[in-house]
């Protein structure tokens, strides 16, 4: 039977935590104040989960001596945040200054670890229960700040959930202390129900978190106790250390559509840090990016996962193509550049010549380069995406 790596991967790797917990494994001073802001500007549709969740952290932050950590059980569809959510999270919750060289996961956010599901053959079950216990609590031990992710925890066996229930029931196990952590318990179960809940709203915004709390709770405690693992007692205990659970819910057509124009956005932002022009794009771009996601009827089949495959498929060529055509004429500016220098020295003196090449050393941080505005159109044939010239801009 062939075993899918994941948690033997995590598990293996406990005597690299040591070297990795040089880097970022206590919450950064403001935190909270960062978390909301960069969740709600990077995540869509998910108002819901996301209010409940900052405000958990919030408080769980705020306490002095936290008497149990903070358990957070998120469910829905594939492709709908909920990974994204916790990398976004760590970045948050472990620097001061978020940007696009943090090394997350990685130094940059020592304390966040994600474990990943995982199937056994009778043989090996006790073998990888045994490496992944120490794993466990090697990271708890060195990052007792952790941002701890546990990837369909419903499908956990039995010795393994009892092992959690223990861990999350006592906060310490084997003098490892787990009360300053958060525990994001992520898993794809409850897609039906979260479907129902929402078509019976009309609107997500009209979805009681007590409801979706009800629903989610009865349907692990549903999931479990058919699994026959331990006593009912049992069963109840491990779904009461979850402090809420949390519906992500289904996107629809105008999430995707706002996501779309979100990547656009960033493309154009990255446009504009380089001094390559700027992009904008036909409201029919979006129309026809949308319109190659595969429906069921209102809701994305794979959630947000065709967004990023769509813009590739379609949008990145003719951009590269472009952003070409941006750097050749930014070089050939340069060229212009140097060759008026080169003859302005010639006629000048020396101290004329220092003096004009300070002021045009100053010019040059701050002069106007001119550069175009692309716009990113569908082509006559309506089968393609192409990025023509608008305008000239100025960038200063």
């Amino acid at each position: 039977m062939a075993v899918f790596l994941g948690w033997a991967v995590a598990a293996a790797a406990v005597g690299a935590f040591v070297s990795l917990f040089s880097g970022n494994v206590n919450f950064a001073p403001g935190a909270c104040e960062r978390l909301e802001p960069y969740l709600s500007s990077k995540l869509v549709g998910q108002e819901l989960a996301l209010r409940q969740i900052t405000d958990a952290i919030c408080d769980h932050l705020a306490k002095d001596e936290p008497q149990r950590p903070l358990v957070l059980s998120l469910h829905g569809p594939p492709g709908v945040g909920k990974s994204m959510f916790h990398r976004l999270a760590a970045q948050a919750l472990y620097n001061r200054r978020i940007h696009d060289a943090l090394r997350c996961p990685g130094l940059d956010c020592a304390g966040y670890k994600v474990l990943y599901g995982m199937d056994y053959t009778a043989q090996e079950r006790h073998h990888q229960h045994t490496l992944l216990r120490a794993a466990i609590l090697e990271h708890m031990r060195a990052a007792p700040e952790s941002l701890f992710v546990i990837e369909e925890y419903d499908k956990l066996d039995c010795p393994m959930r009892g092992f959690f229930r223990q861990l999350l029931e006592n906060g310490q196990v084997a003098n490892v202390s787990m009360n300053r952590a958060i525990v994001i318990l992520e898993s794809n179960l409850g897609y039906t129900e979260l479907v129902d809940l929402l078509l019976r709203a009309g609107d997500r915004s009209k979805i009681e978190p007590e409801e979706a709390q009800r629903v989610l709770k009865d349907l692990v405690f549903a999931r479990w106790l058919a699994e026959g693992c331990e006593e009912r007692s049992d069963t109840l205990k491990m779904v009461g250390q979850v402090s809420f659970f949390l519906p992500f819910l289904p996107l629809e057509r105008s999430h995707i559509r706002q996501l779309f124009e979100m990547r656009l956005a960033e493309r154009s932002a990255e446009l504009q840090d380089l001094k390559l022009g700027s992009l904008q794009w036909d409201p029919a771009v979006i129309d026809f990016l949308t319109s190659k996601v595969d429906f069921d009827g209102a809701f994305p089949i794979e959630g947000a996962k065709e967004v990023g495959t769509l813009l590739t498929r379609y949008a990145s060529r003719p951009l590269r193509q472009w952003t070409a055509d941006q750097q050749q004429h930014a070089e050939q500016q340069k060229k212009q550049r140097g060759s008026s220098k080169k003859k302005k020295q010639k006629e000048k003196g020396q101290q004329k010549e220092q003096e004009e090449e300070q002021q045009e050393e100053e010019q040059v941080q701050q002069a106007a380069v001119a550069l175009s505005v692309g716009r990113l159109r569908v082509d006559g044939s309506g089968r393609e995406l192409t990025v023509e010239h608008a305008h000239r801009a100025v960038w200063r």
